[in-house]
């Protein structure tokens, strides 16, 4: 995944949008727009500025894989479990999502059966 694609998965994550995003961290909502559709770099400064208001490293924006456990922003295991939990099951939720009200109950009841 591309930067702007996680920083879009951060966002949904944390239930904020991208007009508060981009008012949190000063820089137009159409730049998010733009840098998906060009799969694109921000600058270094607004990259760390959304990873400051995001609360995530600027290495997990970047997607970098096993970088140093010192860096700047570090999150609990329980924090980098639930991020893995709902990275892993987004699609499936933007699935179910999409469904009737009464599939939606259904998927549910299916859900709770198997508890």
């Amino acid at each position: 995944m591309g930067f702007w694609q996680n920083v879009e998965d951060e966002c949904e994550y944390l239930g904020i949008t991208r007009k508060e995003l981009a008012e949190k961290a000063g820089f137009s909502v159409h730049t998010i727009s733009n840098g998906i559709k060009r799969d694109g770099m921000p600058a270094a400064d607004l990259a760390l500025r959304i990873s400051k208001v995001l609360n995530v490293s600027l290495e997990n924006l970047l997607g970098v894989k096993n970088f140093s456990k010192t860096t700047a922003i570090t999150e609990s295991e329980t924090q980098k479990q639930d991020r893995k939990l709902f990275s892993k099951y987004l699609p499936l939720v933007k699935k179910i999502n999409q469904l009737e009200d009464e599939s939606k109950k259904a998927v549910l009841t299916i859900i709770e059966k198997l508890k």
